[in-house]
């Protein structure tokens, strides 16, 4: 099968590099002959060489960490000794203590109840999840899982988040303005999964639709504007309240961006929605929302419930849980309930932070057939973090006038949300000039090729990129490819003669699809120097992929000899709480 794949882009290649070499041959006496273009085939048996900057990252340094939680004999929420607790640290390395159910999935209900304490530690306070979780997949955010998490420490009080992912790595997110005080006080929560419910067809103020608009993440601002045109006495306040009723019935999408804007957009999948999600702090109004159409019927494996870290970055905190009642049973904590364990009781190196690029040749086998293939950890960072990096060749120099293709065998095995990768033909001078604008890094000036990328309600994509410049660019979402750890094959062609101003046609396995060019990118033109692996320039998360087997176009004089580059690894020290920008 590997050889019927591989042999399609050389014939592909063969036509093109025959039509493109005809009439680059200067004559003679006057300039020297453009190379032609060839074809180069890599299995990575071996170390290529390939040049790289900065994508061997290890801190100085790096912190001691100790997690420490489980059953204690303590009384810190005053129901008697006996309660879950302990300090937990944010790390990539996964943790948790729970106990053993079901197994259930989405179709099935489900709810648990109880107290927590929260103290936080001086410096570097984060959070953890609490909830229902699958224990054969972690990551951030854990596959198969549906709980609440404590999130950002702001001043002294905890953000909470309301997660679910079901077991093909699709979910969503809920940021209800719900905060807990990290000095040791009680607080009751309860959190319930009814896989029966549909979203509500009755808006609290039929206006609403026509306030909030069609568009997009809406400023709640704005929409308050459009509301005091119909009426003049609507506060702030009643609009809020009114948007807080309709998304607890699913009517629209609210987005509490960075703790600082509330976002806000009319629901347009209501039809297929099903499954609510619940959450009660204290006596604050309870809030929900709906799973997303079709995930209630992922195959999903929920088989614990407890707790389990936020498998990123960095930092700790104190908690304390009792008087639980799962699924309707209370549980019983005045003797260790010896439920299940994983890394809780463990001391460590923190040697993970965020732009720690851990990608180039290596000696695995995760997407080939034999040792030896190139990728790794890649992180999103943002324009202004020098630590980003890349792993490539030198081509020569190709342009959109040229065809240009690569194709070879991929493994895509860990994929945290907001992650991303690149892999193609990109401009070595433009990938490393500076960038001014937060959004302006990804994807990069003069680049062609594949971009491994997230969007949380679908999981992860396999996308056609093509990006003379950024303002320019597409990214044509293919594929629905999450990280389950099956090498596949894929292609990427592009042919500057088809469609109107040339056409890009990528697969992966038995999956196909293409993107035109439009005449304004084949215009605006770029100039690709280098083959290679790329992290993107824009802040996220980090993404686990492989490649192997490579097939790809160069333009170089016949004699050419590749230079060799020693992996280099880069120490920085390690960034306050895991995150230096």
């Amino acid at each position: 099968m590997v050889g019927r794949f591989l042999r399609f882009p050389v014939l592909f290649l063969s036509l093109c590099i025959l039509r493109s070499s005809m009439g680059n041959c200067a004559s003679p006496g006057k300039r020297a002959p453009v190379p032609p273009i060839t074809v180069v085939h890599e299995d990575f048996g071996r170390d290529p060489g390939w040049e790289g900057f900065n994508n061997r990252v290890e801190c100085g340094e790096c912190p001691q960490v100790r997690q420490d939680f489980g059953w204690a004999p303590t009384n810190r929420t005053g129901f008697g000794p006996g309660e879950i607790g302990g300090t937990i640290w944010r790390s990539t390395i996964p943790a948790y203590y729970g106990m053993p159910i079901g197994p259930f999935s989405f179709k099935d209900r489900f709810s648990a109840s109880g107290k927590i304490v929260l103290i936080a530690p001086p410096e570097e306070a984060v959070g953890f999840y609490v909830g229902f979780f699958g224990s054969e997949r972690q990551g951030w955010r854990v596959w198969s899982s549906c709980g609440f998490r404590i999130g950002d420490v702001i001043d002294g009080r905890a953000y909470i988040h309301l997660d679910y992912k079901t077991g093909r790595a699709k979910g969503a997110v809920l940021e209800p303005d719900f905060q807990i005080p990290c000095d040791g006080s009680v607080h009751s929560w309860e959190l319930t999964y009814d896989p029966d419910a549909v979203p509500g067809d009755h808006w609290p103020d039929p206006r609403l639709p026509k306030w909030i608009g069609s568009e997009s993440n809406v400023p709640e601002e704005q929409i308050l504007e459009r509301a005091r045109r119909d009426d003049p006495s609507i506060t702030a306040e009643r609009l809020h309240d009114l948007l807080i009723r309709a998304r607890n019935e699913g009517l629209v999408n609210h987005w509490f961006w960075k703790h600082r804007f509330q976002l806000w957009e009319v629901e347009r999948e209501i039809g297929g929605m099903r499954g609510r999600i619940t959450f009660r702090l204290d006596d604050l109004p309870p809030v929900s929302y709906y799973l997303l159409p079709g995930h209630r019927d992922e195959p999903t494996r929920i088989d614990r419930f407890g707790v389990w870290n936020m498998q990123i970055y960095h930092g700790s905190m104190e908690f304390y849980i009792a008087d639980l009642v799962v699924n309707g049973e209370r549980i019983e904590l005045d003797q260790d309930p010896h439920w299940d364990g994983l890394n809780n009781h463990v001391g460590f190196v923190q040697r993970d932070f965020h732009a720690r690029q851990n990608f180039g040749f290596s000696q695995t086998n995760w997407a080939g057939r034999a040792p030896g293939e190139i990728g790794g950890r890649f992180w999103g960072t943002e324009v202004v973090d020098p630590l980003h990096a890349y792993y490539a060749v030198d081509v020569g120099k190709l342009t959109l006038d040229d065809p240009i293709s690569f194709s070879g065998w991929i493994c895509f095995v860990e994929g945290a949300v907001d992650g991303r990768m690149l892999i193609g033909y990109f401009n070595r001078e433009a990938r490393l000039r500076e960038i001014h604008g937060e959004y302006k890094g990804n994807p990069p000036d003069q680049f062609l090729g594949i971009e491994v990328m997230d969007k949380t309600s679908i999981g992860y994509s396999f996308a056609a990129v093509c990006s003379p410049r950024q303002d320019l660019a597409f990214e044509e979402r293919g594929p629905i490819f999450i990280p389950d750890r099956i090498g596949r094959p894929f292609s990427f062609r592009y042919d500057p003669s088809a469609g109107l101003a040339g056409r890009v046609t990528v697969t992966l396995g038995a999956d196909s699809f293409r993107v035109d060019l439009t005449p304004e990118q084949r215009r605006v033109g770029a100039v690709f120097d280098r083959f290679g692996l790329l992290n993107p320039r824009k802040g996220g998360k980090y993404v686990d992929v492989y490649v192997d087997d490579l097939t790809y176009v160069v333009r170089r004089p016949l004699d050419y000899v590749p230079r060799f580059h020693e992996q280099r690894i880069v120490i920085v020290p390690y960034p306050k709480g895991g995150r230096q920008y």
